[in-house]
C-alpha cells in the first residue's frame, strides 16, 4: 500500500464553503498525511500555480486535489488508498455528484464516449512521481482547463489514470453541462496548442443541439481564431479552424448514430483513436 495521501486545496474567497471543504477531511475513516490549503484571495495567481505550490509542499507518494467547495465522501482517502494498491496506475479520476437547478443531487460524470474530454480537478488523484515527471500544472493556464492539461500530460508521460466511481466527492456548485460552451477562450486556445489530436475530442463534445441553438458553439469557434488577453497564445488560422471542426463533427455525428444504433456502450473511449 502506498504511504499516504497529500490532499491539496487551492481556496479563493470562498471560506464557508473551505469551512465545509474541510469538516468533511476530518470525517475520514483514514486520515490523509497533510491537508495543503493555499489561499490565493489577495495574490490571484490562479489555481495551476497554487496547485503547484501544493503539491510540492508535501511529500506522500499520492496527491488527492480538490476544490474549496468540495465535500469529499468519508471513505474517500481509503478508497484513494485502495485503488493505489495497484502500483501499475498513475492516477485516480473520481465520480462527482452536483445539483440541478431544484437542489437535486445528480451525478456529474462524463459519458462513456469521452476519451480525453474530462479529468477534473474536483476529484483529481495523481502519483507524486508523475507530477514530478510532467513537472506538474502548466501554469500559463490562469483558470480553467489546466485540469485536463495535467492529466493528458500524464498519460502521455506513460501513466494510466483508472475512472472509479466509488472515488466520491460532492460540488454543491453546479458544474455545467459536458457539451457547454467553455467560457475561457484563451484556454481553449493552449489547450488545443497543447495537444491538437486530443483537442478534436474536447470539441466533439461541446456540440450539442442547446450549444448550437443559443450560438455558443458558434462564438467559441470565432474565439479560437480570435487574439484573447494575455494575447501570448496563437489563435486558430483558418485552416486550423476548419480541420479541427470538420473532424469535431464528423465524431460527434459517429458518436449520434452509435448511441441511436447500440445505446451508450462501456468501451467506445477505448476504441476511438484520433
Amino acid at each position: 500500500m502506498a504511504k499516504g495521501v497529500d490532499v491539496v486545496i487551492p481556496t479563493f474567497r470562498r471560506p464557508e464553503a473551505l469551512e465545509r471543504c474541510l469538516e468533511s477531511l476530518k470525517r475520514q475513516t483514514v486520515t490523509p498525511q497533510s491537508i495543503e490549503v493555499i489561499d490565493d484571495s489577495e495574490t490571484d495567481l490562479g489555481p495551476s500555480i497554487t496547485r503547484n505550490k501544493g503539491w510540492k509542499r508535501g511529500s506522500a507518494d499520492i496527491v488527492a486535489f480538490m476544490d474549496d467547495d468540495c465535500v469529499a465522501s468519508p471513505n474517500w482517502i481509503e478508497t484513494i488508498l485502495k485503488i493505489f494498491e495497484n502500483n501499475d496506475i498513475g492516477g485516480i479520476e473520481g465520480a462527482i455528484t452536483t445539483e440541478d437547478e431544484s437542489g437535486n443531487i445528480v451525478p456529474f460524470n462524463p459519458p462513456n464516449r469521452f476519451k480525453w474530454d474530462r479529468y477534473k480537478t474536483a476529484n483529481l488523484i495523481i502519483k507524486r512521481e508523475a507530477l514530478e515527471k510532467v513537472n506538474g500544472f502548466d501554469e500559463r493556464y490562469h483558470l480553467h482547463r489546466e485540469d485536463t492539461n495535467l492529466a493528458w500530460k500524464v498519460i502521455d508521460a506513460g501513466y494510466s489514470i483508472k475512472w472509479s466511481s466509488e472515488c466520491l466527492m460532492h460540488h454543491p456548485e453546479p458544474l455545467g453541462s459536458m457539451g457547454s460552451y467553455a467560457p475561457y477562450p484563451r484556454s481553449e486556445q493552449l489547450l488545443y496548442r497543447c495537444n491538437p489530436k486530443k483537442y478534436v475530442e474536447s470539441a466533439a463534445g461541446m456540440i450539442s443541439r442547446r450549444s448550437v441553438m443559443n450560438g455558443n458553439l458558434w462564438k467559441l469557434q470565432r474565439n479560437l481564431r480570435s487574439l484573447q488577453s494575455p494575447n501570448n497564445v496563437k489563435p486558430l488560422t483558418r485552416f486550423e479552424s476548419w480541420a479541427l471542426w470538420t473532424k469535431a463533427w464528423l465524431l460527434a455525428i459517429f458518436w449520434l448514430v452509435r448511441k441511436k444504433s447500440f445505446g451508450e456502450p462501456n468501451n467506445v473511449a477505448k476504441e476511438l483513436r484520433l
